[in-house]
């Protein structure tokens, strides 16, 4: 009977948390369209590579580079919107932040046509590369937009991660192994070095977001 009453409130719990993050995607997914678009293009990438037994990888680079070039187009033709704060505060939408989103983007799609060669010489997968540069590229998107001390921690991890991915892609070189290896122990001492520091600015502010530590920290020096 226990059990049963706690299956029902899980599945309640669970039902209000999906409702909530459905409403947020509703009603704020436009504020992160070209962030979308790169979610649709890493779907769309592995449901091919799931369903199709032949590997064309044309058609591979072309979905890719489409999505990026498409999120570029979105994100100039939002240059001219007023700053927004979405996400009940954790993202932030401005002219400074899409500057160097487009810089992201920009490199990234570079980095695709110019990657073509190596990945034939290296003869490894590429749907894996692809969807390791779409990654990152989308967690530096976040990553620009952040406004919360949790969005800035789980942003450049999104990155971060994707990026030992890629210095380990060609698992039967050496040296990209021991640069992963290498990569792994600097990003892991770095990430808990970060989350040290971000637990003490949450602790003092009382809040993640930058505006109510701004607000806390200007109280305090007021009084003092």
């Amino acid at each position: 009977m226990i059990w049963h009453v706690q299956n029902e409130n899980f599945i309640l719990d669970s039902t209000r948390i999906f409702m909530k993050a459905f409403h947020l995607l509703l009603f704020h997914g436009s504020f992160i369209f070209p962030e979308c678009i790169l979610i649709f293009g890493l779907i769309l990438l592995l449901m091919i590579d799931l369903t199709s037994d032949k590997k064309d990888r044309p058609w591979f680079y072309f979905i890719s580079s489409t999505s990026l070039v498409i999120s570029i187009t979105a994100l100039l033709f939002r240059w001219r919107e007023e700053p927004i704060i979405s996400f009940s505060g954790n993202f932030q939408t401005n002219n400074f932040n899409k500057i160097f989103q487009f810089l992201i983007l920009l490199c990234s799609t570079l980095c695709i046509p110019l990657s073509v060669e190596y990945i034939e010489c290296t003869e490894m997968a590429i749907t894996e590369f692809l969807l390791f540069v779409l990654t990152a590229t989308l967690g530096g998107m976040f990553l620009c937009g952040a406004n919360d001390l949790i969005t800035i921690f789980v942003a450049p991890e999104c990155f971060s991660l994707c990026s030992y991915l890629l210095s380990g892609y060609t698992k039967r070189d050496l040296r990209s192994n021991e640069a992963t290896m290498k990569y792994l122990l600097m990003g892991g001492a770095s990430s808990s070095i970060l989350v040290h520091g971000f637990s003490w600015l949450y602790g003092s502010s009382g809040g993640g977001d930058r505006a109510s530590r701004n607000c806390e920290w200007s109280y305090q020096y007021t009084n003092v």
